[in-house]
């Protein structure tokens, strides 16, 4: 096998797997209504002129709470001391992360079919009630002055004097979790349910048996509700439904002796998923962002990416100069990549006598090639390893540039405005395509028409494939082929007094 033909099939499978990857795998759902927008205060204030027009479980109306700071917007519902709506600034954007108001039990309601007297703090909401077994209930919501890691705690009074035990009551969030109006079309086939395990956070389908861990939570690509427990108490959970009606449900046994209280505690998170952000709670929720099968490498590109940014304070510059600094890096094996492209090159004329002379018979053809690279000292697959290296680094990449709060809406030049989404344009892709193609011509290691057709044929397929891949991700592969032939430039140069002068491509 030659050296072009084994890239050509890397390539294509690499082609493949992303195309599957990105536009085959069903990420679909029809996008919600766009959430309304409210002006936001701080510090926290109540506001009663919102009534629900939804009946309540009295046949009655409810009347809702607003508590506002400076980055969340909180709709409290008094059944079950729900949440009705919880809009979040952040980025310049406000958007509602209720998925559906409509849906029983809300969100964070506990024992929905009691009514909740709403009182506001301020810097929250305490919620109290009483519940048919004459249990006090009170429910505090403490919002965070910085930040989006709040606390959540239960009360529960018992002024009897025999011991009540509160069996397997239920709350948490779901269905869904809702995100910003342009990315709402593939959030469906994002919603997951999470619990952390001894060393990482563990996607939970319905009906999975799963062991509690550190902290539960539901999240989409770049939003996350996290329950963290921080009293010592047994908590079970379990998921329902499937993509936008996913359920987390916390289920809790409590008993309450005669004549006393019980506090259960929990930190909440509600909100972006920004991975430097979160690794600041010390609660490991960071694990929460994915970043694929080389998570290590995309982890440290994202911390490579960050510093550099605080230097640049630009993410597409960083982009680029990580780039060349992994071409630096990785320049003894791009070396070694064009020795062996140039033996390779020189060996074509052999290579064409053996293909003619043994045209008709292609298991001697292969021996004889064998023998013919053995005996010139040549690997036909010398030239390969420099790309294998790159597979990993461009996989992490493309998912930290998908799944990254950090580089969502993060800008680079002009036109482009979100380094996370395609160049509305295309203006990258079409450059990138172009800078593969001077690379292909600059290469031309092989004589064979058809090969060398279909070498030639690996530009403009990448063109349109990249066409819809994150900016961020063209940028960097761009970058990536323009290095690559300064230095095969250079290279060429150096070894045989001026840079390789590609043949003209005649059908």
């Amino acid at each position: 096998m030659e050296q072009k033909n084994f890239v050509l099939a890397l390539v294509l499978s690499l082609g493949f797997i992303l195309l599957w990857s990105v536009f085959v795998v069903p990420r679909f759902s029809p996008p919600a209504p766009p959430a309304s927008t409210a002006p936001l205060n701080s510090p926290a204030t109540v506001d009663n002129t919102m009534p629900d027009s939804r009946q309540s479980i009295t046949q009655g109306k409810v009347e809702t709470v607003t508590v506002r700071n400076a980055d969340n917007t909180i709709v409290l519902d008094p059944r079950g001391g729900g949440v009705q709506s919880w809009m979040l600034n952040a980025k310049s954007q406000t958007f509602d992360l209720v998925r559906d108001a409509t849906a029983l039990p809300l969100p964070l309601a506990s024992f929905p079919d009691t009514l909740f007297k709403i009182s506001v703090q301020p810097d929250g909401a305490v919620m109290r009630a009483t519940l048919p077994n004459h249990i006090e209930v009170t429910k505090t919501l403490t919002l965070s002055p910085t930040g989006h890691l709040h606390t959540i705690q239960f009360r529960f009074h018992n002024p009897s004097a025999s011991a009540i035990q509160l069996e397997k009551w239920e709350w948490g969030w779901g269905p869904g979790l809702n995100t910003v109006p342009t990315e709402q079309k593939e959030n469906a086939g994002l919603i997951r349910g999470l619990t952390m395990g001894p060393l990482k956070a563990h996607v939970v389908h319905e009906n999975d048996q799963q062991p509690f861990g550190s902290w539960v939570g539901i999240d989409n690509r770049y939003f996350l509700v996290a329950f963290i427990p921080t009293s010592a108490h047994i908590t079970d959970f379990r998921v329902t439904g499937k993509k936008e009606t996913t359920r987390v449900h916390l289920v809790e046994t409590t008993p309450v002796p005669p004549h006393s209280d019980i506090t259960l505690a929990y930190d909440l998170y509600v909100g972006p998923k920004g991975y430097t952000q979160l690794k600041t709670y010390h609660r490991h929720i960071e694990e929460s962002v994915d970043f694929g099968t080389f998570g290590p490498i995309g982890k440290l590109i994202l911390s490579a990416l960050y510093r550099l940014k605080a230097v640049t304070g630009n993410y597409g510059v960083s982009i680029i100069i990580l780039t060349l600094c992994l071409q630096v890096m990785l320049m003894p094996l791009t070396l070694k990549s064009f020795k062996a492209a140039n033996a390779m090159k020189k060996l074509q004329p052999k290579i064409a006598k053996l293909q003619e002379l043994y045209k008709g018979d292609p298991k001697r053809l292969n021996v004889e090639m064998m023998n013919l690279y053995k005996s010139s000292g040549t690997n036909p697959f010398g030239g390969c390893l420099p790309m294998l290296l790159q597979l990993p680094i461009f996989w992490a990449l493309f998912t930290t540039l998908r799944n990254a709060y950090e580089l969502r809406g993060a800008p680079f030049v002009g036109w482009i405005h979100d380094l996370s989404v395609h160049d509305p344009y295309y203006i990258l892709p079409v450059v990138m395509g172009g800078g593969m193609f001077l690379q292909q011509r600059m290469t031309g290691a092989t004589t064979d028409p058809t090969q060398r057709q279909m070498m030639y044929m690996m530009p403009i397929m990448f063109t349109f494939m990249f066409m819809n891949f994150p900016a961020g991700l063209v940028l960097y592969w761009m970058t990536n082929s323009f290095a690559t032939i300064t230095f095969q430039y250079f290279y060429l140069r150096a070894t045989t007094g001026t840079p390789n002068r590609p043949e003209i491509i005649r059908p």
